[in-house]
């Protein structure tokens, strides 16, 4: 099985300081996943810079201008200092943005099976013509038009694990239905950013393309394993996507400190082993993950090895 693992050091030139989302994330999971057995058998690809035009499929001209101005002012963040920058921000973002388009590329072309992108900053949280939430450009975003317009797809799955809520993804994509959107996550009463709630399931042609798993704070293996084989994996079954993407966020994590779930590390197994057989069920094993969250830096690290081990595996753990 070729697993592509997408991995650059331009990645750190993104400077937050004591930021929670920071450079350290990507140290651990580079020392993680280097020093392992698995490396040698990874597909490891270097960093592929998006376009401005690539940016605005998605993005308005205003906020990729916005970053860009911002950036080369000197100004430590856009908005909210959630969206902390320094000067090599905006060039990193075309980074993070570019690597996921040519991973989804190369699986598309048969060059690879499936993929990990281990790129910053990350993306799910980002608006139209906004930043938020960490994120400047919706990496999975873009990448899902890139799909679209370019591979003749008719029908892309977004899976979002990541604890928060994907409100830049949903949004962009919540009136249409050759995008299926399905995100598990903390209640939205409870956590950033307020959106996500079970009644939010699209809009005009694209009502009942959006799907919302809001779970308890609290709740570990037990309830996502429930969720997940009952209801996640059979919604995206009966959709039929011909390209799996991945919203990896590693947040809800029990050691994660910026949220309150309780899954352990045989919770993201399963997760990661039921998304890859989806895979192989409806998209002839194209699946793509882009990082998002997790800011426990073993956790993290620990998960993300995990992750590529499964997708990197031929016969898959049984149920």
């Amino acid at each position: 099985m070729k697993t592509g693992f997408y991995f650059d050091p331009v990645f750190f030139r993104h400077e937050t300081g004591l930021h929670p989302e920071n450079s350290k994330r990507l140290e651990s999971i580079e020392n993680k996943v280097v020093s392992s057995e698995l490396y040698s058998k990874l597909e490891k690809r270097s960093a592929v810079k998006a376009s401005p035009q690539e940016i605005s499929t998605i993005h308005s001209y205003n906020l990729i201008a916005e970053v860009e101005d911002a950036c080369s002012s000197g100004l430590s963040y856009i908005g909210t200092t959630d969206c902390t920058i320094s000067p090599q921000t905006y060039d990193v973002a075309l980074y993070a943005a570019g690597t996921v388009i040519e991973a989804v590329t190369q699986v598309s072309e048969n060059q690879m099976d499936n993929a990990f992108c281990a790129v910053r900053p990350p993306g799910h949280h980002a608006e139209y013509d906004q930043a938020m939430g960490f994120c400047f450009f919706n990496n999975i975003a873009i990448a899902a038009e890139f799909l679209l317009k370019n591979f003749g797809y008719q029908r892309i799955a977004i899976i979002d694990i990541d604890v928060h809520h994907g409100n830049g993804t949903q949004h962009i994509f919540e009136d249409r239905k050759d995008v299926l959107y399905v995100s598990i996550h903390q209640d939205p009463r409870t956590c950033y950013p307020g959106t996500g709630f079970a009644h939010e399931n699209g809009r005009g042609e694209g009502k009942g393309y959006t799907l919302n798993y809001p779970m308890r704070p609290g709740d570990g293996d037990r309830e996502y394993t429930e969720v997940f084989k009952n209801y996640l994996i059979p919604a995206c079954k009966e959709y039929k996507p011909e390209f799996i993407l991945v919203s990896a966020g590693f947040d809800a994590h029990e050691d994660d400190p910026l949220a309150f779930m309780n899954l352990s590390d045989a919770g993201f197994r399963m997760m990661f082993n039921e998304l890859k057989k989806l895979a192989e069920h409806c998209s002839q094993g194209k699946i793509v993950s882009v990082l998002e969250g997790g800011y426990a830096y073993d956790a993290l690290s620990r998960c993300v090895l995990d992750h590529l081990t499964i997708f990197q595996q031929d016969q898959l753990e049984s149920d």
